[in-house]
């Protein structure tokens, strides 16, 4: 008797959880946390000497960390600006005289995010230093932006044909 009742409640219990549905429920309207911004990595300047510069590096910007770096045909750097009020982008670029003497004067133009923003004429080797007020909304907060440089005329080496544009030191985006 103890035994049918045991198989019977056992019977009974498996049977009432088979026969339901679980029904539908709708997904939770889901939140997005604003943290703000991120504070580490890539940042509104960078030095070629720095450890992270590679960070900032797109393209076409060659050679080991130092000083300076050899750029090439189409030179790109990304940056993040949290502060935008009165902002300046600015560089500083070398013109080496190994290269002048076969390209002779060279236009270095700059861009930000497409943007043309200044150029620069290169009339004689040395260094040249880029300080240009860039237009109010221009460069988002906090979102990467990107610094385009082009050059009108490249050295071209005869051992391996790579096309050296001027050498980069710092670029970046400050207040004055």
């Amino acid at each position: 008797m103890c035994l049918r009742f045991l198989l019977a409640a056992l019977t009974a219990a498996f049977l009432a959880g088979c026969g339901r549905e679980a029904g539908w429920y709708p997904v939770p309207g889901q939140q997005s946390l604003d943290l703000g911004f991120d504070p580490g990595g890539v940042g509104p300047a960078v030095k070629m000497d720095d450890a992270d510069a590679g960070d900032y590096i797109i393209r076409d910007i060659v050679g080991a960390p130092g000083t300076w770096r050899w750029t090439l045909i189409h030179p790109e750097l990304r940056f993040r600006v949290w502060k935008t009020e009165a902002l300046h982008f600015t560089a500083q670029i070398n013109i080496a005289e190994q290269t002048f003497r076969v390209t002779g004067p060279v236009a270095v133009s700059y861009a930000v995010d497409g943007k043309q923003l200044g150029k620069i004429q290169c009339d004689h080797p040395g260094t040249y230093e880029i300080d240009t007020p860039v237009p109010a909304g221009w460069v988002p907060a906090g979102r990467y932006v990107h610094v385009t440089f082009e050059t009108d005329k490249h050295w071209v080496s005869p051992s391996d044909g790579a096309q050296l544009s001027f050498l980069l030191f710092r670029a970046g985006f400050g207040s004055k």
